[in-house]
Formats: C-alpha cells, sequence, structure tokens
C-alpha cells in the first residue's frame, strides 16, 4: 500500500474514531462502549498499517477528541488504556504466552490508577473516598470490589478486542483486501 493510502486510511480512521468518541460524550450511557469502539479501529490500523500509523491515530484521536469536547474524561480514559491497549496487546502477545495475563493486568493496574487520579484532576471528584461509607459498605471495601471489578472488566475488554479482530480477520478482511493494496 503506498504511503498516501496509508495516511489517508489513518486520517479517516482518526475522523471515524473521534465521531465515535464525542457521541460517546454526548450521549452518556453511551461513553465507554464508544471509547472501546474506537479502540477496535486502533486495531485495525495495527493489523494493516503497521506500528507508526498505530501510534499516530491513537494520539490524533486523543488530541482531537480533547480539542472537541474538553470537558469529557473520555479523551484522558482512551489516552491511557482504551486506546493504546490494542497496541500493547499487540506487542505483548509476541512474547512467551506465559506473560501475557501478568504484563497486562500490570499494565491495566497502572493505567487504572493513572485514571484515577487523571479523572480527580479533570473533575475535582475523587472516584472513591475511602474514608467514607456507602449504603453501609465501608468506602475500603468499596474501593477493593471496585479493583477486582476493573481487573475482570480488563480481562472482557482484552476477550471483546481478540473476538473483534477474530472477526475482522476471518469476515471483513478478505472483502476489505481488494480496496485496501
Amino acid at each position: 500500500m503506498k504511503q498516501t493510502k496509508k495516511l489517508t486510511l489513518s486520517a479517516m480512521i482518526v475522523a471515524l474514531g473521534t465521531v465515535f468518541m464525542v457521541l460517546g460524550a454526548v450521549i452518556e450511557v453511551f461513553d465507554l462502549t464508544a471509547v472501546a469502539l474506537a479502540s477496535v479501529l486502533v486495531a485495525f490500523v495495527y493489523i494493516e498499517l503497521g506500528s507508526p500509523y498505530t501510534w499516530l491515530v491513537w494520539i490524533c484521536t486523543t488530541l482531537c477528541t480533547f480539542l472537541l469536547y474538553q470537558h469529557s474524561a473520555m479523551w484522558f480514559i482512551y489516552l491511557v488504556l482504551f486506546g493504546i491497549y490494542p497496541i500493547l496487546k499487540g506487542y505483548i502477545e509476541r512474547l512467551k504466552r506465559p506473560l501475557w495475563w501478568p504484563l497486562k493486568l500490570v499494565y491495566g493496574n497502572i493505567a487504572f490508577v493513572l485514571m484515577l487520579f487523571g479523572i480527580k484532576l479533570i473533575t475535582g471528584l475523587p472516584f472513591i473516598d475511602p474514608t467514607e461509607d456507602f449504603l453501609g459498605i465501608s468506602g475500603k471495601a468499596l474501593y477493593i470490589v471496585t479493583w477486582v471489578l476493573l481487573n475482570v472488566a480488563l480481562i472482557a475488554y482484552d476477550f471483546f478486542i481478540t473476538v473483534m479482530v477474530r472477526f475482522y480477520m476471518e469476515r471483513l478482511r478478505p472483502k476489505f483486501r481488494k480496496i485496501l493494496k
């Protein structure tokens, strides 16, 4: 594929990812779904165009979303976890299989910490206050349960990316092959 075509395809993916993210910011029940869909686009670019374009799409989608909808934390969540995760997943899965999950979970937990601090910085609100009780549950217990659920969600998200990549490779890629020459 020629450089011009790669750059054009990357720009179209950035535009589509930005549309997903802005729609997710406007329609608040669609926010995490929109971020996940935008990250699938990053996986598509990783498969078809390779490394430099993947990083470009990730950064440009983040910047465009930030410029269009600054007061939403979605651009930050995409920057720290969802947008970069398909790229890191591709690199991690090139290593020996026993290393996959420990590395993914370590990165995921680092990203969760960054997201919690970043969202607190952006919005000024703590995610969970460990000193306060909520509906009879201690703040610390709620914090631990939330952390466990975030790790379960990361595993589910990893599975989602894997399923979407397989679907693309088996069903869609043969159809797009003629267009993407």
